[in-house]
C-alpha cells in the first residue's frame, strides 16, 4: 500500500463502520463463506466470524440441534475417538475420565440434553453416539477491527488463533502504516494482517501463519456459528438455549 494513498484516504469513525466493507469483501477471506458477527467463543467474542459449512455434514445431523455447550463438545468429540466405533457403548465414567466432567454431572445434565437434542441415545450398559462425528465447518476465519491500536487487535486475534483456521486485524488503512512497521508481532502470534477503507477497499497485507486450533475450542465455534446461521441471524448472542442466553466462555 502506497503511504501517499493511505494519507489520503478517510478515515473510518468508529469500528462497527469497518464491519460493513469486511463483510462485503468476505471472498478475499473464504469462497462461499457464512458472514457472521459477535459469536461467543472460548477465545472472546470475534467481530466477524467467516464459516464455510460442510454440507455433508450438516446432511448427516438432521434431526440434531448443533452443539452449544463447552462439555457437549467434548463429550461428543470424546465419543469420536479415533477407532472407537459409533455402536460402541460409552460408561459414564469413560466419559467423566475423557471430558473432565464428573460422572454424576455426566448423567444428571449432560447427557440427558445430548439425547434431547439427537447426539447420544441409551444404550446397554451406557451411551452411545447417534453418528460418526465430522466437523460442520471446513474452515473458520475471524476478523478483529481496529481503527489505531493495531497492538491490541494483535492480542486479540492472537487469542482467536485457538478457534479458527486463520485469524486476522482489519486496520484502517490510515493507520495501516504503522502496523506495517511491525511484522514481526504478527509473525510471533501467526495472525493476518488487512487494510480497509470506507471506499470499501480491502487489501491483505500480512498472511495469517499455519493454524493453531485447539479441537475443542474450533468445533464448538464452529457449532455456534451453525447454530447462528440456522436461526437466520447473522449476529450474537445466540438465542437461548436450554433457559440460557449463550456467552463468552472465557
Amino acid at each position: 500500500m502506497s503511504p501517499y494513498v493511505a494519507k489520503l484516504t478517510p478515515r473510518f469513525r468508529a469500528e462497527a463502520d469497518m464491519l460493513a466493507p469486511l463483510a462485503a469483501a468476505a471472498p478475499t477471506f473464504a469462497k462461499r463463506a457464512c458472514v457472521l458477527f459477535e459469536v461467543p467463543c472460548t477465545a472472546g467474542i470475534p467481530d466477524i466470524v467467516l464459516l464455510q459449512l460442510d454440507k455433508k455434514a450438516v446432511a448427516a445431523r438432521v434431526g440434531t440441534e448443533p452443539l452449544v455447550e463447552p462439555v457437549d463438545v467434548r463429550l461428543v468429540l470424546a465419543m469420536a475417538a479415533v477407532g472407537a466405533p459409533t455402536s460402541r457403548s460409552w460408561t459414564s465414567d469413560d466419559l467423566a475420565s475423557r471430558t473432565g466432567v464428573s460422572a454424576t454431572h455426566l448423567r444428571r445434565l449432560v447427557l440427558p440434553r445430548l439425547i434431547e437434542t439427537g447426539h447420544v441415545v441409551a444404550s446397554e450398559g451406557g451411551w452411545s453416539p447417534t453418528y460418526a462425528f465430522r466437523s460442520l465447518a471446513y474452515r473458520i476465519i475471524t476478523i478483529e477491527a481496529k481503527l489505531r491500536d493495531w497492538r491490541g487487535g494483535v492480542a486479540q486475534a492472537s487469542r482467536h488463533t485457538a478457534v479458527a483456521d486463520a485469524a486476522w486485524v482489519a486496520i484502517d488503512a490510515r493507520s495501516a502504516g504503522a502496523a506495517m512497521k511491525h511484522p514481526e508481532w504478527f509473525a510471533m502470534y501467526g495472525v493476518g494482517l488487512v487494510a480497509v477503507s470506507p471506499s470499501g477497499n480491502v487489501e491483505p497485507l500480512i498472511t495469517p501463519g499455519p493454524s493453531r486450533t485447539r479441537q475443542p475450542d474450533r468445533e464448538l465455534l464452529a457449532e455456534r456459528a451453525a447454530a447462528l446461521h440456522k436461526s437466520g441471524q447473522v449476529s450474537g448472542p445466540l438465542l437461548k438455549v436450554f433457559g440460557q442466553t449463550l456467552v463468552a466462555s472465557t
